[in-house]
């Protein structure tokens, strides 16, 4: 085993709020650069983008986990991370059957575009992607887990689009696999990792967590979660 640099929420030029300077192939440029191995593509409410990101990753040597940035009807951000393709399709019918369909100004707020590996565009999504979704936090977190994958609350202690911030606590009753911070650690019984939340180029890996793990991979990730066989989270958070 080996410590592996992970960055695992990164939104691509398909949020509203990410600049269209955030392509897939510059993702996984700066991602290089910045010495990370195991990255994920989590736009807001959508997976589209993660399959040519992780075509582009295995390019390069580096492996892109399939996940979305889900925003909960309670506006609870969460990050769901997905084993495999089969699961990402699976869980972007669900996110497409509890999705508000908001309309949608790119005027003023900003592009909402699927491109291609030539970066031609090929889709515009003309819903509010950041919308809430209408489903509870306990919806998703059963979303994800009964497809296999991840489920942790994102940026737990900001003031606003958290688990704490509009909840006031974390339910004993929810499933968490682990809880993204960007700052200090709190004291909690739930793993505690860190990522960018970069919207700009110049934000991919400035908050990263390294896992101590055999190979980059989702299997290996879930594995650090839980602490299993000699796999835990290395990086000591402040």
């Amino acid at each position: 085993m080996r410590p592996i640099r992970a960055d695992l929420h990164i939104h691509s030029l398909l949020s509203p709020c990410g600049s269209l300077e955030m392509t897939p192939r510059e993702i996984i440029s700066l991602a290089a650069a910045k010495g990370l191995e195991m990255i994920a593509v989590s736009d807001h409410n959508s997976t589209l983008h993660c399959e040519l990101t992780v075509t582009l990753g295995k390019r390069a040597g580096i492996t892109v986990l399939r996940a979305a940035e889900v925003t909960s009807a309670e506006d609870v951000h969460s990050l769901v991370l997905l084993p495999d393709e089969k699961a990402r399709i699976s869980f972007q019918e669900w996110i497409d059957m509890h999705n508000a369909h908001i309309p949608y100004n790119p005027d003023i707020f900003g592009d909402q575009v699927v491109i291609d590996e030539k970066e031609n565009i090929i889709l515009r999504i003309d819903h509010f992607l950041t919308a809430a979704l209408n489903a509870t936090l306990d919806e998703v977190e059963a979303a994800a887990h009964i497809r296999g994958g991840l489920f942790i609350p994102a940026h737990i202690d900001r003031p606003s689009m958290s688990i704490i911030s509009q909840l006031g606590f974390i339910p004993d009753d929810l499933y968490i696999d682990a809880v993204e911070v960007v700052g200090r650690t709190p004291e909690l019984l739930h793993p505690v990792i860190r990522n960018s939340d970069a919207h700009i180029p110049e934000h991919i890996g400035r908050r990263f967590t390294t896992y101590m793990i055999d190979h980059p991979s989702f299997e290996e990730l879930a594995m650090a979660l839980r602490g299993e066989e000699g796999r835990y989270i290395m990086t000591d958070l402040p």
